[in-house]
């Protein structure tokens, strides 16, 4: 008998056995004979088990013999839907990515931001509390807000009528902020949308959604922002092992430090979520070349030591990334009132304490902040030239080259900004 009817008998051995511990229990049911039941017990549970263990072929066949015991019309509906779910799953996996996890740490879904800690140079995730402290907006957004490096576009999920959620945005112009809009082109895409987060691009957007092209609750997915019709194009789901029957959620980047994050609620309990670090690919690759049982083992992500295999170094030189990163924010948060500014007439300021207009002060706190950015942006400008110098063939060119000119503009448009606020800051200070 082979591990899968193992795990179907086994399954059903506890759902008759716990029949039997009812009969048992029940005093009144001794010496009666017990009729026939009129209808055959749904099999729910044992068909959830099996789409639980990435046995979606196993689960899709049961659930056909199920439809097939002429079922009622309220149990054949769950049953569709379970369908549906296991042959979506049976897809996914057959299509799971090459991703190579360098860490996981299970924390509280309350401590969750503070774990994640991103650079202020990839943005801010933030609860509607923090929202409502760094903007003074009052929006009640369903999961995480996001906002960008630059404190002027906001993403967030707003509730609607039929208590499903829609991601929305707003830009800030000045000292104003615009009203709420939702994304063009996710507006009847997908049911329930939440936890957005926008690469330093701003185009590639990744969030969560719940829709019948989910897997499990919430499912990731990627859309990028078409400028010709001024819309996000049809979103793509991530597939595995990023997803999962539970929900998977929140995906986050470093590019600087080549680093990404997503989280996850498999196998945990109702209180605790797990955080996965891994390593973001240039290509997506799959794998062709497992049996079953191990291609379900890193789908599900059962040890993250299982997609490490053959990658000794490239892990090795991960976590190295990571821990710089934890430093360069630990570093970054201790600078307190630091400052390298040139004033005027030779004049040189190297702490904000050093300002006496409050105004200027103020000013010259964002400055400092904003010149931190561009440096991470010129960093990751000048990784990505050397990819494109160091690159093989056209395809990797051509994929490194939109990228680099977006950096390319925004570091201009950096420099202007920078350049308008220092003398802003000047003008406050004389």
């Amino acid at each position: 008998m082979n591990k899968v009817a193992l795990i179907i008998l086994a399954l059903w051995i506890a759902a008759v056995g716990a029949e039997a511990q009812k009969k048992k229990a029940n005093p009144a049911q001794k010496g009666k004979v017990v009729q026939p039941a009129v209808e055959k017990k749904p099999k729910t549970g044992i068909i959830d088990s099996l789409i639980g263990a990435y046995l979606f072929d196993e689960a899709t066949d049961l659930i056909e013999e199920e439809l097939n015991t002429q079922p009622t019309a309220s149990y054949a509906a769950i049953l569709k839907a379970r369908r549906h779910q296991a042959e979506l799953g049976s897809t996914m996996l057959e299509a799971t990515q090459r991703v190579v996890i360098i860490d996981s740490v299970v924390v509280g879904r309350d401590a969750l931001l503070q774990t994640l800690n991103l650079d202020e140079n990839c943005g801010k995730l933030l609860t509607a509390q923090q929202l409502r402290e760094t903007t003074g907006l009052s929006e009640q957004t369903t999961g995480t807000a996001f906002i960008n490096n630059f404190g002027d576009h906001l993403l967030f999920s707003c509730s609607r009528p039929d208590s499903t959620a829609q991601l929305m945005e707003r830009n800030r112009f000045g000292d104003k902020w615009s009203a709420p809009t939702p994304l063009r082109g996710l507006n009847d895409s997908l049911a329930t949308q939440a936890f957005p987060f926008l690469l330093a691009d701003g185009t590639t957007l990744y969030f969560a959604a719940k829709d019948q092209g989910s897997l499990g609750g919430y499912d990731i997915y990627v859309t990028r922002y078409n400028s010709t019709d001024n819309g996000y194009l049809k979103p793509e789901n991530l597939g595995m092992p990023f997803n999962s029957p539970a929900n998977d959620y929140l995906m986050a980047y470093d590019e600087l430090h080549n680093l990404g994050w997503f989280v996850s609620d498999r196998r945990q309990s109702a209180d605790k979520v797990c955080i996965y670090t891994f390593i973001p690919a240039e290509t997506r690759e799959t794998y062709d070349d497992l049996d079953e049982d191990k291609l379900r083992r890193i789908a599900a992500l059962h040890s993250i030591k299982d997609t490490q295999t053959g990658q000794q170094q490239a892990v090795s030189e991960a976590v190295a990334r990571l821990k710089e990163a934890r430093t360069a924010r630990k570093d970054n948060s201790t600078k307190g009132n630091e400052l390298d500014f040139d004033l005027a007439y030779g004049k040189h300021y190297s702490s904000l304490d050093d300002f006496r207009n409050p105004k200027a002060k103020e000013q010259a706190a964002e400055w400092a902040r904003q010149k931190y950015r561009r440096a991470q942006l010129a960093e990751l400008l000048r990784e990505n030239r050397n990819k494109y110098a160091e690159a093989r063939t056209d395809t990797e060119r051509k994929a490194l080259a939109p990228a680099i000119l977006r950096q390319e503009q925004e570091l201009e448009t950096q420099d202007a900004a920078l350049a308008e606020l220092a003398n802003k800051v000047r003008e406050l200070e004389q």
